[in-house]
């Protein structure tokens, strides 16, 4: 009855569109082209936001004391330390061991370091009665520096006041080689062959013999600023000229 009655109605509908003309082009067409993005793995996204959540408790004074807690570091205390001497060519009995920063402050001079080298791997510091602070650099063997036979280092380069031109000569003895030349304007000797000893004037004009031990290949340099500038080392001349040079 009820579909009787719908028949009868004139309803105006309105045109139906021609949907498979509006669908086939777009069945036919290459599909878009999509924008992926790269996924972070997960454990990044999880440190990322672990210091963040790190970052703002240990802002907060009572979250942080409880973390510190937590963890059982509230008890730690960091603190900045000057660097420890190191005792490297103690057994050649220099002196009392200090860093290189402590050993410029009390040296009384421009302490110089060969630039070649860089930081030396110990230095030592002895208060001379007549001449003053001294200061000595160990660098240990290294390629193109041997050990030296009479030192058991690589290179002992030594800094004083005083000069050597005038007395060397009274303790090198026979078998030993000496050139005398200039460095810079600088007078300089260069001792070779047999070990020898050690002679220099201070800035008072008394003779200082050291006889604690005899030294190989040794390059002396009577520096314009009065400072005795020593290196020592199974060197060549030449290289101890280059070494010696370098110092800044």
């Amino acid at each position: 009855m009820l579909e009787h009655e719908l028949r009868e109605l004139q309803v105006e509908w309105p045109e139906t569109p021609d949907i498979a003309a509006a669908i086939a082009p777009r069945l036919t067409a290459p599909p878009p082209r999509r924008r992926w993005l790269v996924a972070r793995p997960a454990w990044q996204l999880a440190v990322a936001a672990t210091a963040v959540v790190i970052a703002v408790v240990m802002a907060i004074p009572p979250a942080r004391a409880a973390v510190l807690d937590f963890l059982g570091l509230r008890g730690v205390r960091i603190e900045r330390r000057e660097p420890q001497p190191s005792r490297f060519g103690q057994q050649l009995v220099l002196g009392h061991p200090v860093t290189l920063e402590q050993a410029r402050r009390r040296a009384g001079f421009a302490l110089g370091v060969p630039a070649e080298l860089g930081r030396p791997d110990a230095v030592f510091l002895y208060d001379h009665p007549v001449t003053g602070p001294r200061i000595d650099m160990v660098y240990r063997a290294r390629p193109g520096l041997p050990v030296s036979g009479t030192t058991g280092v690589g290179l002992l380069v030594t800094e004083f006041e005083a000069v050597a031109t005038p007395v060397i000569q009274k303790a090198v003895g026979s078998g030993a080689k000496v050139e005398q030349f200039a460095i810079d304007g600088d007078p300089a000797i260069f001792i070779s062959g047999r070990p020898h000893g050690f002679a220099y004037t201070s800035p008072n004009g008394q003779t200082q013999f050291e006889d604690q031990r005899l030294a190989g290949n040794t390059l002396l340099v009577d520096r314009s600023d009065g400072v005795l500038l020593r290196l020592e080392g199974e060197l060549s001349r030449a290289e101890a000229v280059r070494i010696a040079g370098s110092v800044r």
